[in-house]
């Protein structure tokens, strides 16, 4: 990562709301970045997450993903980030927004980590396992009733819990390209670490314990 240089993960929520009543609608039902930067040699973190009701636009997130996605240093990464623009595209507000361009790879550098094995998909729980990288199980049936009756708070868990993985992830691409993108990337897991020392989620504390940084 050089020097005021940003890299933000983001991940998406993704629920068919229709699935119960036998009608396929598939929605985006929450975004959240984490992202992580240097500045003047000091290493940052933030974490953001929204979350939609089912009383809530569809369009409602892109408003937020404008703020999160606007910094024209930043590099995206995330996971099958194709479907999630996809679904993006659908929404009435969608064809203005800087964001959703970005997110689609217009004139901004995207780390897309969607995968193929064998002409099969790779999920994301496959990759995070080969790193030894946690990440949630995913539970359409839990993320239904908290879109219905406004509890996403497992919503929100879910997502801070990926998007701190999809953001690893990243990092550990990044550092494969050279021998000294390894020696970045321990010392950048050093800083986060500590940052997730201080966090106060579930999250933080679940992917803290997997920090080989975090053991010494």
């Amino acid at each position: 990562m050089n020097a005021s240089h940003v890299i933000t993960a983001v991940c998406f929520a993704r629920l068919d709301v229709g699935h119960e009543l036998e009608n396929s609608n598939p929605q985006i039902i929450g975004a959240a970045t984490f992202s992580g930067s240097i500045q003047g040699g000091i290493v940052t973190f933030a974490l953001h997450t929204a979350v939609l009701t089912a009383k809530d636009p569809g369009e409602g997130l892109i408003p937020w993903l404008e703020t999160r996605l606007g910094d024209d240093r930043t590099t995206l990464a995330g996971f099958e980030l194709k479907e999630s623009v996809r679904l993006l595209k659908t929404l009435p507000r969608a064809r203005s927004s800087a964001a959703v361009r970005n997110l689609g790879g217009r004139g901004r550098t995207i780390i897309d980590m969607g995968a193929d094995k064998d002409g099969e998909p790779i999920t994301l729980g496959e990759c995070c396992a080969e790193l030894s990288i946690p990440c949630a199980t995913p539970d359409p049936a839990r993320d239904f009733i908290g879109w219905c009756t406004g509890r996403g708070e497992k919503i929100v868990d879910t997502l801070q819990l990926d998007v701190i993985a999809v953001w690893r992830l990243a990092m550990h691409q990044i550092a494969a390209r050279s021998s000294l993108g390894f020696r970045v990337h321990e010392v950048i897991e050093g800083h986060l670490a500590t940052w997730l020392r201080a966090a106060d989620f579930p999250a933080a504390a679940v992917h803290l314990e997997a920090l080989p940084s975090a053991q010494l």
